[in-house]
């Protein structure tokens, strides 16, 4: 800013007083010329200051005319300089954290809009024995993005729950069915509907392969199919994690520079809109420090949850037969048509052969599960296992 100058031209001793000066160095003595001339008379200097001459003559003015009459000249003009006063120097955008006015708008730091816009706000510095507190900026339900010059860590906040265990559930489904056709067919046979000569026999079923012993058929037979047996139930375990309490939140720290423009010893810092000014400490359950505002401590840290559920035991499927079918082949393959075929329904029937029936060479025995009756049986409540815990756990106080 340059300096100001003032000038102001006092061409008659009648126009001093207008000028802010006092008239008695410059009076002249009636008509009779200059003969009053004031011992302190004002002299200019080339810096623009004034002293009176040692001599007692004025030399600031030239002689006036005896007459007493003012000329008019430049001799009665006084040249009146103003000091040069201090000036601000931009040195760019306002930064908001080191007390000076950087933009020269005469606003500094937290004063000026520039830094509220960029998120900055008064607040509480900590106390100078500060113990391991540093100040960070909050958000206990969101995570979005902390300021670039800030780290961003993500925390799950104040959990409420860390004892309850898992809920666990358990449903068993048949991944592979029961067989109907594993094991013996049981008979009985005989020449008449009694079925009873001859005691009982067992032939293998084969699992629906082709047998190629000879067997004679009689009149009559009873045939009882085998039991189904094998197959798989596969577990299928549901767990339920109940809450925890906790929400998700995110702590914004690293700030060491704090400006001012800040009333009643408070400090510019960095607190984007929707985060809480707060203090850190590592550490779970600390006290907040004594003598500020920062209080309502939250625990901050990261949900380890390992709560799952044990085993679910699943027991072999069951299932209901379809009375079977057993085929008897002149072949020696089971090719070629059935010559008799008999249900294995364990009912004493007709087979159209005599007694004693005639031998054939091949047989085949056919059944699967009826639609619908593969099942598989209710399973026990597997066991809840592992556990939940805030790890890392630290101490935020908020203002």
């Amino acid at each position: 800013m340059g300096a100001a100058r003032f000038a102001a031209a006092c061409l008659a001793a009648t126009w001093l007083a207008a000028c802010g000066l006092a008239l008695d160095g410059l009076q002249t003595n009636g008509d009779a010329g200059v003969t009053g001339v004031d011992a302190t008379a004002d002299v200019t200097k080339a810096d623009g200051s004034y002293e009176a001459t040692s001599s007692g003559t004025d030399t600031s003015v030239a002689p006036e005319a005896s007459s007493g009459s003012d000329t008019g000249t430049m001799a009665d003009v006084v040249v009146i300089e103003a000091a040069p006063v201090d000036s601000c120097v931009s040195t760019g955008a306002e930064d908001c954290t080191n007390g000076i006015d950087d933009d020269c708008n005469g606003l500094t730091d937290c004063a000026d809009p520039a830094c509220v816009t960029e998120g900055y706000a008064c607040i509480t510095p900590l106390p100078a024995a500060d113990n391991g507190w540093d100040f960070v900026a909050f958000d206990s339900t969101a995570q979005s993005t902390c300021p670039a010059t800030l780290t961003q860590k993500n925390v799950d906040v104040d959990p409420t729950d860390l004892t309850s265990p898992a809920t666990c559930g358990c449903t068993c489904n048949a991944t592979a069915p029961p067989s109907c056709e594993v094991g013996n067919i049981s008979t009985t046979h005989g020449p008449n509907n009694q079925c009873n000569v001859g005691g009982t026999a067992n032939d293998p079923a084969n699992g629906g392969g082709c047998n190629t012993t000879n067997l004679s058929v009689d009149a009559f037979v009873l045939a009882a199919q085998p039991p189904p047996s094998g197959g798989t139930c596969s577990p299928s375990t549901t767990v339920v994690q109940p809450p925890t309490g906790a929400t998700h939140g995110e702590v914004c720290s690293g700030e060491k520079a704090f400006g001012g423009g800040c009333p009643g010893g408070q400090a510019c810092g960095l607190v984007p809109p929707g985060f809480t000014a707060c203090v850190h400490h590592g550490g779970a359950n600390m006290a907040c420090p004594a003598g500020t505002p920062y209080s309502n401590p939250n625990s901050v840290g990261t949900i380890v949850d390992t709560r799952g559920c044990g085993n679910c035991p699943c027991g072999a499927p069951t299932a209901t037969c379809t009375p079977g079918t057993w085929a008897f082949y002149g072949s020696n393959d089971c090719t070629g048509p059935a010559a008799v075929t008999l249900q294995t329904n364990n009912q004493c029937n007709a087979t159209g052969d005599t007694s004693p029936g005639p031998t054939y060479s091949s047989n085949r025995f056919t059944s699967a599960p009826a639609s619908g009756s593969v099942a598989c049986a209710a399973p026990s409540t597997p066991p809840s296992t592992g556990n939940v815990m805030l790890t890392g756990a630290d101490t935020v106080c908020c203002d």
